[in-house]
């Protein structure tokens, strides 16, 4: 058969991918497939990245797993043909799944030459016992769908753990310049009041009442600010790096338990209490995540360069041909739980 080097990715290919890849902790996964037309591949290989081949076997390991975990979630047997929506049926909906995910993990470990990512040998330990897990808990004929070889078990889990090791190395550094200021998340009261319902200078006059009485303890302000604010909530959790508006930005001006200036926005006018100015468990979990979408921001930028030279073929014939309902009989749906428990 004629192979065909395609340089460039599809109109729907991966070039959009790393915009809609999901990273959970350090394991990867995607909602976007590789997608294109097949002329080149053998019968028994469903697609190759870069010279890396996923063959027809190890998208059935993976396939049977999805499918198996279907059944279990819905508790045993599924009409495939049953409409997800107008255009998709759920054999429609898993089939595109697997292939999206696959791809996606297959492309970042073809990575690993470019990125100068090899695998050690605790690596090779941690895969050879993530191996041994989960193959010895199939079946004769879960291992019979897929050709029972264990060599198979280990290509899909060294290619998946690949990805995540490439991933990790390629953005080992982003985000370290990320302070816990720039993370910093606040919960303010307040009150609203809008100048299209009362003057301005009543509404001034009001607030600053307020204000004055609260920083000497002589009122609540939950209380004035349910009774007064012209909005139906009172109370916000407010994260600086998100912070655009007025209101959001001076409420990190403002101290713990005391209030702000009258703030006017346009026709209307605020007054902060300050809850808690700095809401530590708060602020590390959303360091984090500012971290992690930094870390996205970078690696897709080093994956669309990648791309931009990498050829690809997909077999779409011997994909269509892989279909849920020959998974028949198997029930094992471990794979992912032992390799993201390991």
């Amino acid at each position: 058969m004629t192979r065909l080097n395609k340089k460039k990715i599809a109109v729907l290919g991966l070039a959009t991918v790393m915009s809609a890849t999901m990273f959970t902790g350090c394991k990867v996964s995607s909602d976007t497939p590789i997608l294109g037309k097949i002329l080149g591949l053998h019968s028994d290989e469903i697609f190759e990245v870069d010279r890396l081949v996923c063959s027809d076997n190890e998208y059935k390991l993976v396939f049977m797993n999805y499918v198996n975990k279907y059944k279990k979630d819905f508790g045993g047997k599924i009409d495939w043909e049953a409409q997800i929506d107008k255009e998709t049926t759920l054999k429609d909906f898993i089939m595109k799944k697997v292939k999206d995910d696959m791809a996606v993990k297959y492309t970042i470990s073809a990575m690993a030459e470019t990125e100068r990512v090899k695998l050690d040998k605790e690596d090779m330990k941690s895969i050879n016992a993530m191996v041994e897990e989960y193959y010895g808990s199939l079946s004769g004929e879960e291992k019979e769908y897929f050709d029972s070889d264990m060599d198979v078990v280990i290509s899909v889990y060294t290619n998946y753990y690949m990805a995540d090791k490439v991933y990790n190395k390629a953005t080992e550094t982003v985000g370290d310049d990320i302070s816990e200021e720039d993370a910093r998340v606040a919960k303010i009261q307040y009150i609203r009041m809008s100048s299209d319902n009362t003057s301005q200078s009543q509404i001034i006059s009001k607030l600053t009442s307020i204000a004055k009485d609260v920083n000497a303890g002589k009122r609540d302000f939950a209380r004035e600010a349910k009774q007064l604010s012209e909005d139906d909530s009172v109370e916000r959790i407010v994260k600086k790096n998100q912070a655009k508006t007025k209101l959001e930005l001076e409420a990190f001006n403002v101290k713990k338990e005391k209030t702000s200036k009258v703030i006017q926005d346009g026709n209307n006018y605020y007054l902060i209490y300050c809850v808690d100015n700095y809401m530590k468990d708060e602020t590390t979990a959303n360091k984090t995540e500012m971290i992690e979408q930094a870390k996205k921001v970078a690696f897709k930028k080093k994956y669309d360069s990648f791309l931009k030279d990498t050829d690809y073929d997909f077999n779409t014939s011997e994909w269509e041909d892989i279909v849920p309902e020959d998974v028949e009989n198997t029930k094992t749906s471990n794979l992912l739980e032992v390799y993201t428990n390991r």
